[in-house]
């Protein structure tokens, strides 16, 4: 035994040290955020209206431009703040969301177009910042704001008189079309090339 820890001692030390490191990292892990919403509620935000807000209405809210900095650099607005979407959780992002929200300011969140902003103003709703909102549309390639696209300013709604049963519709038989027989399908194997290529 002795001999075995003598001719292995380099590796058995790297392996305790392995152990070691291990166990700090699981013991300093970062601390996973704690959400202030259900699902369900989170649920009812995706369909709430008041969530957005238009290009006119942005006046006094912080604007929070989740695109990339190579893109916030070509151009934004001037009152804008680059968060880029993979930094939203950083220290100071959410020092900077904190004290919005403790000083009763509302954020807008606005990217390229809506559906890339939703899912993170969700996440920070879901943290508790209630504060958040989204812009309608987004910015262009020539950093001017545009309108949502029409499917998201639609509002759906039932016309119940266009609903009705035509009894005659009710009453006619259904014809019924001969079976046909059914085709036996035979795979066609090729054989393998020589060459390379995907």
């Amino acid at each position: 035994m002795n001999r075995f820890l003598k001719t292995n001692s380099l590796w058995l030390s790297l392996l305790g040290l392995a152990v070691v490191i291990v166990i700090l990292a699981f013991i300093f892990r970062p601390k996973s955020p704690d959400f202030q919403i259900s699902a369900n509620e989170a649920l009812k935000l995706m369909n709430d209206q008041s969530v957005q807000v238009e290009v006119k209405d942005i006046a006094g809210k912080q604007l929070i431009d989740i695109r990339s900095p190579e893109l916030f650099l070509q151009g934004h607005p001037e009152s804008a703040i680059n968060i880029p979407t993979r930094q939203l959780l950083d220290k100071e992002s959410v020092e900077l969301f904190n004290n919005l929200l403790e000083n009763g300011k509302e954020a807008v969140l606005y990217s390229s177009d809506m559906l890339q902003a939703t899912a993170p103003l969700f996440l920070l709703q879901q943290l508790g910042y209630k504060n958040m909102k989204l812009l309608k549309g987004g910015l262009t390639a020539f950093n001017e704001f545009k309108e949502p696209d029409l499917a998201s300013t639609e509002v759906s709604v039932v016309d119940t008189a266009a609903i009705h049963v035509n009894q005659e519709l009710i009453n006619t038989p259904v014809s019924t079309t001969a079976r046909q027989k059914s085709e036996t399908v035979i795979p066609v194997r090729k054989s393998a090339s020589a060459g390379g290529g995907c």
